[in-house]
């Protein structure tokens, strides 16, 4: 158990994993488990959600001696069996969130794939063509199934992780990973990218 005040994330997103990166990956996990406390994977984990992508990211992994929480992204959805993917993943020690949450060193943590449609003022509305109303109400569930693991964890500190890519407009964490790139947070949810 860490006991230290300040718990180490690293985050990425965007891995696109497949079949021919068997090998390439382990140094880069590695380095990550060593600087952190816990690996965070913030969706497109794989590149077209195939179970054989699933099983060399899995192996891949095997290389990290801390806690991996994730999320799947839109990639991860591609062949039509993230839940396979999520299994193999979940075989290998990784905890995938879909609308959960859990609690890693003391903090918080839920995820959720998430969806495409915009925050804020920029948001697409639920109006006009039945078309663009399921797809604003897909928009709508994804948020309620965050929302719901949120309010489920009782931690001062909690982090939010969703898909990145079209999902998210690339922020993978609430307070920002960048694409790609490694992220340290502290407890008190300040991002450092390196």
């Amino acid at each position: 158990m860490v006991t230290k005040r300040n718990i180490r994330f690293a985050a990425v997103g965007d891995i696109h994993c497949t079949v021919d990166a068997a090998g390439t990956l382990r140094g880069f996990f590695a380095q990550a488990g060593e600087a952190a406390d816990a690996l965070l994977l913030c969706g497109d984990l794989t590149d077209y959600g195939l179970p054989e992508e699933a099983k060399v990211l899995a192996d891949e992994l095997s290389v990290v001696s801390v806690p991996i929480v994730a999320v799947l992204g839109n990639h991860d959805y591609e062949s039509g069996v993230a839940d396979e993917v999520r299994h193999i993943l979940g075989g290998a020690g990784v905890r995938v969130l879909d609308g959960e949450a859990c609690e890693v060193h003391g903090v918080g943590l839920a995820g959720a794939k998430g969806f495409a449609g915009g925050f804020g003022r920029g948001s697409l509305g639920a109006w006009g063509e039945a078309a663009t109303r399921q797809f604003v109400n897909e928009a709508i569930q994804e948020a309620l199934k965050l929302e719901s693991a949120l309010a489920k964890l009782r931690t001062p500190q909690r982090v939010a992780l969703l898909g990145v890519g079209r999902a998210t407009g690339g922020a993978g964490l609430a307070g920002g990973a960048g694409r790609g790139r490694p992220l340290s947070m502290d407890i008190a949810g300040e991002a450092v990218h390196r």
